[in-house]
């Protein structure tokens, strides 16, 4: 069994400026998912997820991104990953 430590995840991004410099590190390390935060409950993990996928986010516009909600120990995070337009959403 492997064991990993970290802090607790920081709560979500959300302003237009942290979006966008979210977004721009991610296309320079394509494939790679990073953490976009924590939120209070699943359902808004599910939807920001979803909305992330769909380009419905304006600093997501345009697509070539997965995210992934997921619920660890009653966190609700978010982790997202930038593919390219050739990506596809899930």
């Amino acid at each position: 069994m492997s064991v990993r430590f970290e802090e607790p995840a920081h709560h979500a991004l959300r302003s237009a400026e942290s979006l966008t410099e979210f977004t721009t590190a991610l296309r320079a390390r394509p494939g790679r998912w990073a953490l976009l935060g924590q939120y209070g409950t699943p359902g808004v993990a599910s939807t920001v997820a979803y909305d992330i996928r769909k380009g419905l986010m304006p600093a997501f516009a345009g697509g070539g991104f997965e995210a992934e909600a997921r619920s660890m120990l009653g966190e609700y995070r978010v982790y997202v990953r930038y593919v390219g337009q050739a990506g596809g959403a899930r």
